[in-house]
């Protein structure tokens, strides 16, 4: 610490590259949190996924509906507590950029099930007995503005459908930029080759023990049907659509590894310059008793200044604008963008390593010149 103010003057007297480099380090870790975040919120459903929750579809493909039929036969599987429809609808909301997640569920079953799914008494009651009823995450209210007892026309390119809805609650909890409505409803309105089908069923089990006893028995019992099925677990079912991204995710390391690299390289080339020009100075400290460790440490010492410096104005950046903007608004298929502590503290790591492998050759080298040959330096 006693070297302190002069490891301060030393990064000052070129301020501009200076700043060039901590510039350069804010925005690259920013890029680093930012993509981290990405691959954070890749993984949320998995993490956060009901252990006693059980998805049934069809073994082909999800684009294959499954018949509804199918439902009071799960239904008598022993460890089944609970089973719903679960069908994805597609819905625009008078635009096409308009788009949100929205399902046909059962609603007198949907509160057990999605337990996540937060609402008064009265809105549940009120979406229960409106045949027509919806109810909205939180988010979607902030986007677009509904309200209760608002109507809104849905329109649907798969089944080549307007639906009316009326919106009855408004929920919390869960994916917040989804819409509910009665699965009934919707297959009253469907024409002919779509009735008495559902894309999905979603099941409630007893206990955790029974979920593999229960995603067994539904497989077996439809293996020789034409609707052959495929149960998993919550948790395995949102992994399989992380498979699909593996190639997206891998990608996304890539960038990030390249980030770091050319971050190391800008900082590499800041310190040998810094370590360049100093080198008399290094003969000058060595004659008046300098030990080579302390001329290394304090050139050591100037590159982790220089990247803490980059990393509080980088990380601090990123959460006063990831906690400010709620980002998850307006990104499909997120939930948040607010960076976790685990990648916070990846890119305070990062920055400290790229400081110190920036200059560790460089200090290295010119601490352990004579002081004859830093004085004869001409740089």
């Amino acid at each position: 610490m006693k070297f302190s103010r002069l490891i301060l003057k030393n990064i000052l007297r070129n301020k501009r590259r200076t700043l060039l480099t901590i510039s350069s380090l804010v925005v690259s870790l920013f890029l680093i949190i930012a993509l981290g975040t990405i691959l954070t919120e890749f993984a949320r459903g998995s993490e956060e996924a009901n252990p006693l929750r059980l998805v049934t579809r069809h073994a082909v493909s999800l684009t294959f509906p499954l018949p509804i039929a199918q439902q009071q036969r799960i239904a008598a599987v022993p460890g089944v507590k609970d089973v719903m429809p679960f069908s994805w609808f597609g819905g625009i909301y008078k635009d096409e950029k308009n788009f949100f997640a929205n399902f046909a569920v059962d609603a007198s079953k949907v509160r057990n099930i999605k337990t996540e799914l937060k609402m008064s008494d009265a809105e549940w009651q009120s979406f229960i007995n409106d045949r027509q009823g919806a109810i909205v995450g939180q988010k979607l209210v902030k986007l677009y503005g509904f309200s209760s007892g608002q109507r809104i026309t849905l329109r649907s390119p798969i089944y080549d459908k307007s639906v009316e809805f009326i919106m009855r609650g408004i929920c919390t909890g869960g994916d917040e930029k989804t819409l509910f409505f009665h699965h009934d409803y919707l297959n009253e309105l469907l024409p002919p080759w779509a009735k008495d089908k559902a894309g999905m069923f979603n099941i409630l089990a007893n206990s955790a023990e029974d979920v593999p006893r229960i995603a067994q028995a539904i497989d077996s019992m439809f293996i020789n049907t034409d609707a052959p099925t495929k149960t998993e677990s919550e948790r395995e079912f949102a992994m399989s659509f992380q498979t699909m991204m593996g190639g997206v995710k891998q990608f996304m390391y890539g960038i990030m590894a390249a980030i770091t690299f050319s971050l190391l390289l800008v900082m590499g080339n800041t310190m040998a310059m810094t370590v360049r020009e100093r080198t008399r100075e290094v003969g000058t400290l060595k004659a008046i008793g300098f030990p080579r460790r302390t001329i290394a440490a304090l050139f050591v010492g100037e590159a982790l200044l220089v990247t803490t410096l980059g990393a509080v104005i980088g990380i601090g950046g990123a959460i006063l604008l990831f906690n400010s903007i709620d980002l998850g608004l307006y990104i499909p298929n997120f939930q948040s963008f607010v960076p976790t502590v685990q990648t916070l503290s990846a890119a305070f790591v990062v920055s400290i390593l790229v400081g110190v492998l920036s200059v560790v050759y460089s200090a290295y080298r010119v601490s352990g010149m004579t002081i004859a040959e830093a004085l004869r330096s001409t740089e």
